[in-house]
């Protein structure tokens, strides 16, 4: 339900997270038979309390007997999980819970699936994370959006909070313990997000251990980057704890004149105040230097007629950002049953740089270039207060969550440019690019600032109605307020919306091995921001804010005792008022009516054997437009293929002289897509082939991985007939860690 109280677009606000309970989590898991009462008794303390817990749960045969179903609802973050299986999540629920009682499905890629693929950004690790699809880039500056089961979205979070706000560089991996991919609708939760999904980012916590891992990176295109990753005890009595990481590097591209530079510095530290409360603070400086990279052209909707690695930018131009954020977050138990969450979180950042960008191209190759001069700033300020209760009411167990978050986030955008002419000299031939020419005069200004507010109310409840059943119910409720002014060229509009999302869910487990799932939510998302802030000139109307519904049912296995996990759903979203890029490469967005995503999902992740580990899936979407005044119904959505699919399986040896060697490799195929909103020229399918080995020896871990062993040319993502995003060709990256 929206109700709209003034015109313009809305943003929303975040997730979850905080400090996690190993403790609490196993006397939950514990007291399945002899209910809550029993938990009641149990001594449980914050100082027995870790973020680094297990996060492995319990073991599919181990199911609480016949009566009460414990219910699981630690609020916290979810530490290491070892190889590829991860069967605890907190993106679904913001609860510490088994996946297989919740009914939706979460793709977690954690930290040793980041370590195989010698992942340096998080983007990478998408390419083997089931149902998510490459989209805008943004010419390599962030993650500007991807798509999940066929649903183009922003929202990326890290621990439960927004990354989106402003334009901050690619999350760097150094610093991340695990990936996790909610598929289906998080408005409950999350406010403001797409009804097919979104990414959280769990980031690296303090550890009681003590230890220091140094690490080194080398690689193709002249890359190299080292890393620094140590935590322990400041104090004899453990109650001040911290981690520490750091990463710096260096790389140029396979794309001519393509480099950039890289600085990421995280201290996290904890401090348990008392044996019922911790107080963690996390802070995160990153400093990013990129040549803004727009790709290669379609030339009368045809690929591969100039080299993938021609740059038609301008050499030595670059775009340097900043990203500077704090979270801290108190966690209070009351007792064995209540717990409370304070957290804020802090982000200040900023882009400056300058690039040459093509706007048109002649049958003759003659591309039309404007000269491009950003200046992006943001500040965010974002709190959240949650408190979760376990309790009974006439023998049913509930697990409660109540929740407040208020955000304000503060934008200032100069986007200047250059009017391009017929005959300038700042045009370049993309068969035989010369370049240096003289710059044209900058005589097209923009200058905006834009303020957001969101409060928020959300509400959730997990209810364990027997061993076998499990609901989920919940609502968030949000009021959402935005004023948006350009200074250059002078306007303003202001606008308000209340914006309701439910959400509901059913699992029934016949088996402690298997749970059938139903799952059904709202989504809001305003439609804001600078591909839709472009349309707000003199006399234009805003696009009304984004709403859709999605739904699925499936199945979770677990195998081998929940070594292995298997997941299988059917999904349906439907979304309203979507944005989509114009295909004539204007930089301004078009509504795309109505449009619908519907298909099957598979994946699988864990172990096959002690020695096997694997993370697979395969999606069938079939994206496309079902209402719209210009667009064709039936039209697909851009760059959703419908065929898409990714297996890594690594061998390594558990026992004799090569223990420790681990073997194995990757494959990703992607089916054809469309290349613009108008469908007026498609992208190839392609297969690309992986492969890694690495060898860990006592302290040491050496590592080599090639990406596209066979050398096959294919384009990751398009947004028009200007902008298309070749992928890498082969490439090779060693990788040495020593841990003390």
């Amino acid at each position: 339900m929206i109700v709209r109280r003034s015109p313009i677009p809305p943003i929303s606000a975040p997730a979850t997270a905080s400090a996690g309970a190993r403790l609490a989590l196993a006397a939950i898991l514990s007291a399945g038979a002899s209910g809550f009462e029993a938990r009641a008794q149990e001594s449980t303390t914050l100082d027995e309390i870790s973020v680094e817990g297990e996060g492995t749960g319990r073991a599919a045969g181990n199911a609480p007997p016949s009566g009460r179903t414990a219910v699981s609802g630690a609020i916290g973050l979810i530490g290491p999980s070892p190889g590829y299986r991860a069967d605890r999540a907190v993106s679904s629920t913001k609860t510490d819970t088994p996946q297989r009682d919740v009914p939706q499905v979460v793709t977690v890629a954690p930290r040793e699936v980041i370590t195989d693929l010698a992942a340096t950004r998080v983007d990478r690790v998408f390419n083997y994370t089931p149902g998510v699809a490459q989209q805008n880039n943004f010419g390599g500056l962030s993650i500007f959006s991807y798509a999940i089961r066929g649903t183009t979205t922003s929202e990326i979070y890290k621990n439960g909070f927004p990354l989106n706000r402003g334009t901050p560089p690619p999350p760097d991996a150094q610093n991340v313990e695990r990936i996790e991919v909610l598929k289906g609708p998080g408005g409950g939760l999350f406010g403001r997000s797409d009804p097919g999904g979104l990414v959280n980012i769990i980031t690296k916590q303090p550890t009681r251990e003590r230890f220091v891992e140094m690490g080194g990176l080398w690689g193709s295109f002249e890359q190299f980057r080292g890393t620094l990753d140590s935590g322990g005890a400041l104090n004899e009595d453990g109650t001040l704890l911290y981690r520490f990481n750091l990463a710096a590097g260096r790389q140029n591209s396979f794309r001519d004149f393509v480099d950039g530079d890289r600085l990421l510095v995280a201290p996290v530290i904890s401090w348990q105040v008392t044996p019922d409360t911790r107080i963690t603070v996390e802070t995160e400086f990153l400093r990013n230097r990129i040549v803004f990279d727009r790709g290669v052209v379609a030339v009368n909707g045809r690929l591969g007629i100039i080299p993938i690695s021609r740059f038609l930018g301008e050499p030595g131009q670059s775009t340097y950002q900043t990203n500077n954020s704090m979270q801290v977050r108190v966690d209070h138990r009351f007792d064995a049953d209540w717990q409370m969450r304070l957290a804020t979180y802090f982000n200040t950042g900023s882009l400056e740089g300058e690039s040459a960008e093509i706007r048109a191209i002649t049958d003759k190759g003659i591309a039309s270039r404007d000269r491009n001069v950003r200046d992006y700033r943001w500040d965010v300020a974002i709190g959240q207060a949650e408190l979760v209760g376990r309790f009974e009411t006439a023998g049913i167990g509930h697990t409660l969550l109540l929740g407040f978050e208020r955000e304000s986030t503060d934008s200032r955008t100069v986007y200047n440019r250059s009017t391009i002419r017929p005959g300038s000299t700042y045009e370049i031939d993309i068969y035989n690019p010369q370049y240096g020419q003289a710059l044209p005069p900058i005589d097209r200004f923009r200058n905006n600032i834009e303020r957001i507010t969101n409060t928020a109310l959300y509400v959730q409840d997990q209810i364990a109605l027997s061993p076998e059943w499990k609901a989920l119910v919940g609502a968030r409720f949000d009021f959402f307020e935005q004023s948006f002014r350009e200074r250059t060229p002078r306007s303003q509009v202001d606008q308000t919306y209340f914006a309701a999302t439910p959400r509901a869910g059913l699992v029934y487990q016949p088996t402690p091995e298997l749970a059938l799932y139903a799952n059904v939510g709202t989504s809001f998302r305003p439609n804001i921001g600078p591909d839709a802030a472009a349309s707000l000139r003199p006399g234009s109307a805003p696009f009304a804010p984004e709403t859709g519904i999605g739904a699925d049912v499936g199945a979770k296995l677990d195998l081998f005792g929940g070594a292995l996990g298997l997941t299988a759903a059917l999904f349906r979203v439907d979304r309203r008022n979507v944005l989509t890029p114009e295909a004539s490469g204007s930089g301004i967005s078009i509504a795309a009516g109505e449009v619908r995503s519907q298909g099957v999902e598979l994946t699988a992740a864990g172990q096959l054997t002690p020695e096997v580990k694997i993370l697979a899936g395969y999606v069938y979407a079939d994206a496309v437009v079902t209402k719209d005044r210009t667009i064709p119904i039936g039209t697909p959505l851009i760059n959703v293929p419908r065929h898409s699919g990714s297996l890594l399986a690594v061998h390594e040896v558990q026992a004799g002289p090569w223990k420790g060697f681990g073997l194995g490799g990757g494959i990703r195929g992607v089916g054809e897509r469309a290349a613009d909103s108008t469908n007026s020229f498609s992208l190839p399918a392609y297969v690309a082939v992986d492969a890694l080995a690495y060898w860990r020896y006592e302290n040491f871990r050496f590592g080599l991985n090639v990406e596209n062993i066979f050398d096959s040319e294919y384009y990751e993502s398009s947004l028009n007939r200007f902008r298309v995003y070749p992928g890498a060709p082969r490439r090779f990256t060693g990788t040495m860690t020593v841990r003390f």
